[in-house]
């Protein structure tokens, strides 16, 4: 079964058919009208009829626990695996009887997938126990359920499971629960005391980022901390305040999405989807570089997610491996939208001057202005870093990396094929106004190295990724750097900032609970408001996990 399974017939099928419009941008999420929270219980029964690999039934080495499968669960962006409590080897029956509550802020999809771990035995002596390049646990199926949203009504059925070719009557067939609980209009804002701190996953000039769970559901989350004195003694109020706005208000399956918001007199919290898969950055360093259909994969679903942004007119600015999350599954989730610009127009332009040198457009660094084009850039950057494992213009030397960005040859190489090499040179294009993609995302869409991709199939998240990170529990941290998760999680005690009520004043309306805020068909000027959207976000942010060295 291949892993991601893009084919010419997917093109046939619309290769350019992605959701385009501003009303559908924001995917298949969408706020709840009621303006409601409640939890969802998703109770995964068992599964009938499983191709099962028969190498990892006759691996001796490995426990009957290990050879039974185990489904992810998937709802808005949270994620929690489930091994099978009991089962026959030869699939005919497979019993998990296991319920999960996720917290429910807007209507969406449940996805159920369905893997089994790969045989090391067989691994090690070259009998093919997974897709080939897949580079985790064997794709069995999935199935997406779109849940009622109605109180204490129970929804009680078996799906057929849907392989990497599609509906398949042969991949089995599973028995899934679900009931919603309405919680009613929420009358207890959130705060710290609801969640419990378990590690820290990373560090920033102004603040940590911590795993977290939340006590009444037990689901897992990310907690951004940043203390207001520092935002307000480096003039970054606006700037975390746009990236509040953004994160609060675009829906794209390749976006990180918030939760919730709140604050203290003394800092900020965010709560955003943990997203436990390691950044991209980390898999590009163990692996030094990815092959060309796994690239194209990245390439892909950022594409569609900077897309969305700039549908609602948002440069993002800071696109780079470290902002990049893959989930359980190995799909791509967007983070840190510290660096974004708001309110730009299809031509118009910003000035300020932001971002990763590496990454940086030449238009930047000229400083006469840049466009949403800096992003198909950076885009491009990205490409050439992971098909080669180093940027086009790197340079220890910044000031000579910068020279080399301005003037210096495309290097491309042999390795990489013949519509790779053309996107590049078309990506990397120094002239904005040529560049692939100034006048928007469906012109990279129809290049010839995305030829493949039925964009709409994409979009919903159909493709089975060509690799899938190794995630033992939603609460799993290993993907990411034991600097941070070996130091213990507090929440400091600040010293009175002494702020004034003018200053805490800018931090009025920070807090949110994702309710009805959500957009759908256009940017609400009521709720973004004018005096953050129309904001010089000067500055430079500090991504949430600080960059290692090369």
């Amino acid at each position: 079964m291949a892993p991601m399974a893009i084919s010419n017939s997917d093109a046939a099928n619309g290769s350019s058919s992605s959701p385009g419009s501003k009303s559908s941008v924001s995917g298949s999420q969408s706020a709840m009208s009621s303006g409601s929270t409640g939890l969802l219980l998703i109770r995964v029964v068992e599964a009938q009829g499983l191709k099962l690999r028969p190498e990892v039934a006759n691996d001796k080495s490995m426990k009957k626990e290990d050879k039974l499968p185990y489904c992810v669960i998937e709802f808005d962006k949270q994620e929690i695996a489930v091994p099978a409590k009991d089962g026959e080897l030869d699939g005919k029956s497979i019993s998990w009887q296991h319920r999960a509550h996720f917290d429910v802020s807007f209507e969406s999809e449940a996805i159920i997938t369905l893997y089994q771990r790969a045989s090391p035995t067989a691994s090690s002596t070259g009998t093919p126990s997974k897709p080939a390049g897949s580079g985790g646990d064997v794709f069995l199926g999935a199935i997406r359920v779109k849940p009622t949203l109605k109180d204490q009504t129970l929804i009680d059925e078996w799906y057929t499971l849907q392989s990497a070719a599609g509906e398949d009557e042969n991949a089995g067939k599973v028995h899934v629960q679900m009931v919603f609980k309405s919680s009613g209009p929420s009358k207890k804002a959130i705060g710290i005391d609801d969640f419990e701190l378990l590690k820290v996953i990373g560090k920033g000039s102004f603040g940590k980022v911590m795993q977290v769970r939340k006590k009444d559901t037990g689901r897992i989350y990310a907690m951004k901390i940043i203390r207001k004195q520092h935002i307000v003694e480096r003039s970054e109020v606006q700037h975390t305040l746009a990236e509040r706005n953004v994160l609060s208000q675009l829906f794209n399956p390749f976006v990180v999405n918030l939760k919730w918001a709140f604050q203290t007199p003394e800092k900020l919290y965010f709560v955003l989807a943990f997203v436990n898969g390691g950044e991209l950055f980390h898999h590009l360093q163990r692996e030094g570089r990815f092959g060309e259909d796994r690239a194209r994969f990245y390439t892909a679903e950022l594409l569609m997610a900077l897309e969305c942004l700039h549908k609602f007119d948002v440069i993002y600015r800071d696109l780079k491996p470290e902002n990049i999350l893959l989930d359980y599954t190995g799909h791509i989730a967007l983070c840190d939208f510290g660096l974004c610009k708001l309110n730009i127009g299809d031509k118009q332009k910003t000035n300020t001057f932001c971002g990763t040198p590496e990454y940086l457009a030449p238009e930047l660094l000229i400083g006469n202005g840049y466009t949403k084009a800096v992003d198909w850039w950076t885009l491009g950057v990205l490409l050439y870093e992971m098909l080669t494992g180093l940027p086009p213009f790197y340079d220890e030397n910044t000031n000579e990396m910068y020279k080399k960005i301005l003037t210096a040859e495309l290097v491309l190489t042999e390795e990489m094929g013949r519509e790779s090499k053309d996107l590049l040179k078309q990506l990397l294009n120094r002239d904005a106004n040529q560049r692939l993609g100034a006048n928007g995302a469906d012109e990279i869409k129809r290049h010839p190295f995305f030829a493949g991709i039925d964009w709409n199939k994409l979009y919903h998240k159909k493709y089975q990724p060509p690799y899938k990170p190794t995630v033992l529990s939603a609460a799993d941290t290993s993907n990411f750097d034991e600097v941070f998760t070996s130091e213990q999680p507090t929440d400091s005690v600040v010293a009175d900032s002494h702020l004034s009520k003018s200053v805490q004043q800018q931090f009025q309306g920070f807090t949110y609970q994702a309710t009805n805020e959500h957009l759908g068909a256009s940017v609400s000027q009521s709720v973004m408001g004018q005096s953050v959207l129309s904001s010089t976000l000067g500055g430079r942010a500090a991504p949430a996990i600080p960059r290692g060295k090369r």
